[in-house]
C-alpha cells in the first residue's frame, strides 16, 4: 500500500465521491488496502433514498471487544469548475504547502493518514483491536453510520472502546458536538382558482401553527434549560423554513410545509421539544415527520480517552464545536468518542477546499500514537 500520505490523499481526492454519486468503487478500493493490511473487512450497504448504492466499510485487525476505533466517512459535498474553483476539483493540485481538491480536508486526508498510521503495526503486535471505520453518506443525515450502528457485527463490540473521528479540527481535541434535529410539518388545503373561493389554503392552516413555533424560538434561544456554557453560541436556533410550491398566486396552495432545524445539545430535553411541537401540529390538524435525530456527543473533559489525547496532541485544553459528525448516529451505541483530525473546519466544502501538508503528515504520528497507546500498550 502507498504510505505516503500526500500521495495517497491525492489518488483519493481523484476519485469522486459526492453526495449524488455512488461511493461504492471507492469503498472497494479502501476495503482492499485494508484486506493488503491484513483487516478483517466488512461490508454494510445501504442505498440513499434517491437510489444511488452506497457502501460503509467496518474493518478490524485483532480480537476481542473495545480497544480502538478511528472514525473517517468517504462522501464528499459536490465540487465542479463553474462554481469559481480555480483548478479542477478532483486533480489533487499542490500549492506551496497545501495540497487542493474536493475532500482534501473534510475528509480524505485524515482517512489517508488513519491508513499510514495502521500500516505502521503488525497484528501481532495488538493487544487490543483495532477497528477503521469509513462510513457512507455523513454529510447526508449520518445514513451510513445508521446503518452501521443497526447492522454492524464488527462495530458492535468496538463500540466498548474508545473512538476517534477524523474530521478537521486542527489535531485539537474535541469533546463535545451538538446534535441535530429535523422535523417537517404539512398542512394539506385544496387548490383552486382564487376567484371561484372554492379552494383551501393550506398557508392559512399552517399559521396557527407558525405562531406556537414562534414561542418555541423565543424559548429556545432565552430559557436557561435550553443553554449549555461549553458551547459558543451557548444557544441554538429553533431553525424554521416555510414553502407552498404554489405556481400562481391566483391558486390556493393545496400543500405548506414547514420544516424545522434544531442543534440540539448534551442536558438539553429534546425529547420534550419533539413533544411539544408533535402536540402543536395535532392540535392544528397538521401532519409531523420527524425526519432526522441525531445525538450531541459528549465525552467528559477529564476522562481518560481525552486526557490521553491531549497529551498526544500537546494541547492544553479541549473544545466543543457547533457542527455535526458522524457521532450523531454512533454515539447512540459508542460512549467515549472525541474528534481529532488534520484541517480547519473552515475548509470543508469551499471552493478550492485545501489542507496544509503539514497538518497531514503530523496527524499520522497521531494517529499512530493513538494505536501504539490503546492498542499495542494497553493504556488507559
Amino acid at each position: 500500500m502507498q504510505t505516503d500520505v500526500v500521495r495517497l490523499t491525492s489518488g483519493f481526492i481523484a476519485q469522486p465521491t459526492s453526495s449524488e454519486l455512488s461511493n461504492v468503487p471507492f469503498a472497494r478500493h479502501v476495503a482492499g488496502l485494508l484486506d493488503e493490511l491484513q483487516f478483517q473487512v466488512e461490508e454494510v450497504e445501504h442505498q440513499h433514498p434517491d437510489g444511488v448504492d452506497k457502501l460503509s466499510i467496518v474493518a478490524r485487525r485483532g480480537r476481542g471487544p473495545g480497544g480502538l476505533t478511528l472514525i473517517c466517512h468517504s462522501d464528499t459535498v459536490p465540487a465542479a469548475r463553474e462554481d469559481g474553483w480555480t483548478t479542477d476539483p478532483y486533480a489533487g493540485t499542490m500549492r506551496g504547502e497545501r495540497l487542493h481538491g474536493r475532500g482534501a480536508c473534510d475528509m480524505k486526508g485524515a482517512l489517508a493518514a488513519v491508513l499510514c498510521a495502521a500500516a505502521r503495526w503488525t497484528g501481532t503486535e495488538l493487544a487490543r483491536p483495532l477497528c477503521i471505520l469509513i462510513t457512507a453518506d455523513e454529510e447526508t443525515q449520518a445514513r451510513g453510520a445508521r446503518q452501521v450502528v443497526s447492522r454492524s457485527r464488527l462495530f458492535a463490540p468496538a463500540a466498548r472502546g474508545y473512538g476517534v473521528i477524523c474530521e478537521p479540527t486542527r489535531l485539537r481535541v474535541v469533546h463535545a458536538h451538538k446534535g441535530a434535529l429535523t422535523m417537517k410539518i404539512t398542512a394539506r388545503g385544496r387548490a383552486a382558482h382564487t376567484s371561484t373561493l372554492k379552494g383551501i389554503n393550506a398557508n392559512i392552516k399552517m399559521i396557527p401553527f407558525l405562531n406556537d413555533m414562534k414561542s418555541m424560538y423565543e424559548r429556545v434561544l432565552t430559557e436557561e434549560c435550553y443553554r449549555n456554557e461549553d458551547f459558543d453560541p451557548p444557544h441554538s436556533e429553533w431553525s424554521l423554513g416555510i414553502s407552498d410550491h404554489n405556481p400562481a398566486t391566483n391558486m390556493s396552495p393545496a400543500r405548506s410545509i414547514c420544516s424545522i432545524n434544531y442543534r440540539t445539545m448534551p442536558g438539553v430535553d429534546a425529547d420534550g421539544l419533539i413533544q411539544a411541537t408533535r402536540a402543536s401540529a395535532r392540535r392544528h390538524g397538521l401532519r409531523l415527520q420527524l425526519v432526522f435525530a441525531g445525538e450531541p456527543l459528549y465525552t467528559a473533559p477529564d476522562s481518560a480517552l481525552v486526557r490521553m489525547a491531549l497529551q498526544i496532541t500537546s494541547t492544553r485544553k479541549p473544545r466543543t464545536v457547533a457542527y455535526g459528525t458522524d457521532g450523531l448516529a454512533l454515539s447512540r451505541k459508542m460512549k467515549e468518542m472525541i474528534v481529532v483530525g488534520p484541517g480547519d473546519i473552515a475548509q470543508a466544502h469551499t471552493v478550492d477546499e485545501w489542507i496544509d501538508l503539514d497538518q497531514l503528515r503530523r496527524s499520522v504520528d497521531v494517529y499512530s500514537d493513538f494505536i501504539e497507546r490503546v492498542c499495542v500498550r494497553n493504556q488507559d
